[in-house]
């Protein structure tokens, strides 16, 4: 059923040099692919009824690449005909196009590219933990050039605009910052003067692109770092950004070094769209905000607001192509939200941080994603019946892949509730996007017609009963109790048992184990007023967590819990714990409240009495491998997909 208040979202808007068909569009982001790859994920997302798709970054200048393999550039006349094709392919499915044009400046990573990084002022990077060399006043001349003619070339392509990317902590920012800004001569200052390049970029790609070609700026509406540019600086450089030829304002919220999160599930929905909202106030041109959107209520109130006039849509496109489509058709229940896991940015930060050129962009649950050309999801040409026993997100995940595929699909679930272990990980704090990949799968057992038995154990003879042609074991996995003398005592529970709430807890507590389920229990009892001694016996804790994550998680824990690294937990009394550390000290921790957080094992029980059975099985996620939701999913799709 349509709901009338998203209306707003598809009424067009129009600009003098563009007019778009709905009010969503796709910001840029970084890729892997191939310009084949890159077509087809393109044109997956045009042909979903997004209005606008942005390039990723695109360089501008051969001193501009982050890491210089795997960018296109729009540097050279040569370059143009590299992108036609693509760019008429994406125009043909529905969706205009911009290409972001970029130049990293002091975010070039040397170790790579084999050059010194240049940047407005020689200030190192934390990113890159590099120095830059400070360009001569020429220099910027040159690059003033070089982003107009950038653009001129992305004309030629056949692009509909351009995007110049001022955001992030790259070299437009970096200019407009005073943290990095330094100089003295006329691209240095207060904060109009800092803008100088940003401004002169404009007015000379304005020259060369004339007025009926789109031109748009993304810059931060505040930095996020200590002392760099902040909204007050925004909105007095933001009339100027306009008045020198910009037709529409992309507002980010800041650099890749700001000290607060904008990625993780722990960012709010839609927490960005203040600044948009401050920017919009002061200029007449549309503005779009981004960042944590993945549900089209809030995008929709956003637009009602009069907070911003576009939305952006970037990991949510990558999780569910057909985003738009799906809203627009009133199929919201249909859509495949992003938790904002960033499994996708941890990717791209292991090549840029490693350097690692097999790395590609992934989605925790779209396997498709990069994939788009090849068809994986074909219709069977012989139908089969298929059982799966579990529900967690692999099992569904095949169950909704088979279904699609035409198979006959029964799906077993021992406890009540679809979900698996989906359930107890989205207790935590932080957590609570998880549960949209429970309803989604939930949603497309029922759309799909999948037989689903809940509350119900298979066992050999209903599989003999019901003479399945594949059957799938998708058990899951339970907690390793390790055999520590006293783990049998009252007061020790696991760390399921105690996010399950089956487990009493007392006021003073250790966690047996750092990783993620011992951290994330942490925080939960922390924030429930439990005084929390974490014991793990690596050098750190949360090791198991991405990097997008993880510093956050660890900058809030920070403040509630204590810590005991490269220790030992030998013992279990009445009273506490009995630890080790490095050095062989022992020492006793008294607490009212021992729980084991040590990883997970495999689940085993059900599939030793089906193998002693005879019935062939195939094992897919936790029950064959321990592992996260990304590689539960992986499973599930790739058994989906080859029965």
């Amino acid at each position: 059923m349509k709901d009338n208040s998203l209306a707003i979202l598809f009424q067009p808007l129009v600009m003098p040099n563009m007019t778009l068909k709905n009010r969503f569009f796709m910001a840029p982001m970084g890729t892997t692919y191939s310009m084949d790859q890159l077509t087809d994920y393109f044109v997956a997302r045009a042909k979903g009824d997004v209005a606008l798709i942005t390039t990723g970054e695109i360089r501008v200048h051969p001193t501009g690449g982050a890491i210089a393999a795997h960018e296109p550039s729009l540097e050279r006349d040569d370059d143009i005909e590299f992108f036609r094709s693509m760019v008429a392919s994406v125009q043909k499915a529905g969706a205009k196009i911009v290409a972001q044009l970029n130049h990293a400046g002091r975010y070039s990573f040397g170790r790579y590219t084999g050059r010194q990084s240049v940047a407005p002022s020689p200030v190192a990077s934390r990113y890159t933990g590099e120095t830059p060399r400070e360009l001569t006043t020429g220099e910027v001349d040159d690059l003033v050039l070089a982003f107009a003619e950038a653009a001129l070339r992305a004309r030629k392509a056949g692009f509909d605009g351009i995007e110049i990317c001022g955001c992030s902590g790259y070299l437009v920012s970096q200019f407009l910052s005073p943290v990095t800004n330094l100089r003295e001569d006329k691209y240095g200052g207060d904060i109009i003067g800092r803008a100088t390049f940003l401004l002169d970029v404009l007015r000379e790609t304005r020259r060369l692109v004339e007025l009926d070609f789109n031109i748009c700026v993304k810059f931060d509406g505040e930095d996020g770092v200590k002392g760099g540019k902040t909204l007050e600086d925004s909105l007095i450089l933001t009339p100027k950004i306009v008045e020198a030829g910009a037709d529409r304002l992309h507002v980010w919220a800041g650099w890749h070094e700001a000290a607060r999160p904008m990625l993780p599930m722990s960012v709010p929905r839609g927490a960005f769209a203040y600044l948009a909202r401050s920017i919009k106030n002061v200029v007449d041109v549309p503005v779009s905000t981004v960042g944590r959107i993945n549900d089209p209520l809030v995008a929709a109130q956003i637009l009602t607001r009069g907070d911003a006039d576009l939305i952006g849509l970037a990991r949510p496109l990558l999780c569910d192509p057909e985003f738009v489509k799906k809203t627009r058709e009133g199929r919201l229940r249909e859509i495949r939200r992003c938790t904002a896991c960033c499994h996708c940015f941890d990717q791209i930060m292991k090549l840029i941080m490693r350097g690692d050129d097999t790395v590609e962009l992934k989605c925790a649950i779209n396997h498709e994603l990069g994939r788009e050309g090849e068809n994986l999801v074909k219709p069977t040409a012989e139908k089969k019946r298929v059982v799966i026993i579990g529900g967690g997100p692999a099992g569904m995940e095949a169950a909704r892949v088979a279904s699609l595929r035409g198979h006959d699909v029964t799906l077993f679930e021992k406890n009540s509730e679809l979900g698996g272990m989906l359930n107890v990980a989205v207790i935590p704090p932080h957590k609570g996007e998880l549960k949209n990949l429970i309803d989604y799968l939930s949603y497309q057992m029922e759309i799909l017609s999948v037989d689903v038995r809940c509350k119900e154990n298979c066992t050999p003879e209903k599989l003999s009963e019901l003479k399945p042609d594949v059957v799938v074991m998708a058990l899951g996995a339970k907690e390793i109790v390790p055999a520590i003398p006293g783990v049998e005592r009252g007061h020790v529970a696991t760390a399921i048992d105690v996010l399950k709430g089956s487990a009493e807890v007392g006021q003073t507590v250790v966690i047996i184990g750092g990783g993620l389920i011992g951290v994330e229990t942490a925080e939960y009892l922390a924030d429930k007023g439990k005084e929390v001694t974490v014991v793990e016996m690596l050098p750190s804790i949360a090791s198991d967590v991405g990097p997008s994550n993880r510093w956050g998680l660890l900058s809030r824990l920070n403040s509630k819990i204590a810590v005991m690294t490269d220790t030992k937990v030998i013992g279990i009394t009445n009273r506490g714990v009995i630890v080790r550390d490095r050095e062989n000290k022992e020492a006793e921790i008294d607490v009212d409240s021992v729980i084991i957080a040590v990883g997970l094992i495999r689940e085993r029980d059900l599939e030793d009495a089906i193998k002693k059975s005879g019935i062939k099985f195939l094992l897919i996620g936790s029950c064959r491998e321990p592992g996260q939701i990304a590689e539960a999913m992986a499973d599930g799709f790739a058994v989906g997909c080859s029965i």
